[in-house]
């Protein structure tokens, strides 16, 4: 056929046609290799931020149900008819881990003073706290938080009359949070040696 031309040339040595072979499969070869290296960094990456990601939603778990309930709350009062002594009774919330009270701070902050108390177990030249039961580890069981407001250790004037308000963030060992508002009641009398807050 005149005017066609041959685009391709046609291959006659056999040694030509097997280096096309052997260089398509080392090209293959090589692509196979960074594929499964792309896929294991995947696959190691996947697995740390599904670690990561698990360890996250713990902690925020924790922050969010290892706190503690306040049941029970009295202060007691001085010859002014003044608090100085908070009993804060305190058990593990529903669904709670354990709770190591001695681990705890509290923030404690009233018209006069803002604070943060450590237990007194720890030491130190803060103001402190004393608890009756270090850990709450099971449920239903309860410790008794002691804060002597009349600690020279406080920046300010920590002591509650009558009406006066202080707010106490207990805070545990996972970061949880439990917001608690003491008030001592009006009409406090010589004869009240103890009024509930």
């Amino acid at each position: 056929m005149q005017g066609v031309h041959i685009m391709f040339e046609k291959l006659t040595n056999p040694e030509e046609r097997g280096q096309v072979g052997i260089g398509t499969l080392i090209v293959f070869i090589a692509m196979v290799l960074v594929a499964a290296i792309a896929a294991g960094v995947l696959i190691s990456t996947a697995g740390q931020l599904q670690a990561q990601g698990e360890a996250t939603g713990e902690d925020s778990q924790s922050q969010v149900s290892d706190t503690v309930t306040v049941v029970h709350s009295v202060g007691e009062t001085d010859s002014n008819n003044t608090v100085t002594q908070l009993n804060l009774t305190v058990m593990r919330s529903p669904g709670a881990s354990a709770i190591q009270l001695e681990e705890a701070t509290i923030h404690y902050t009233s018209s006069s003073t803002s604070d943060t108390l450590v237990s007194s177990a720890s030491g130190g030249t803060a103001p402190h706290f004393s608890v009756s039961n270090p850990v709450l580890t099971e449920s239903g069981e309860e410790s008794v938080i002691t804060i002597d407001l009349t600690q020279t250790e406080f920046s300010g004037t920590a002591t509650l009359e009558e009406g006066e308000e202080a707010e106490l963030n207990i805070i545990d060992q996972s970061g949880a949070t439990t917001v608690f508002v003491a008030q001592p009641p009006d009409g406090i009398t010589a004869d009240d040696n103890y009024v509930p807050v």
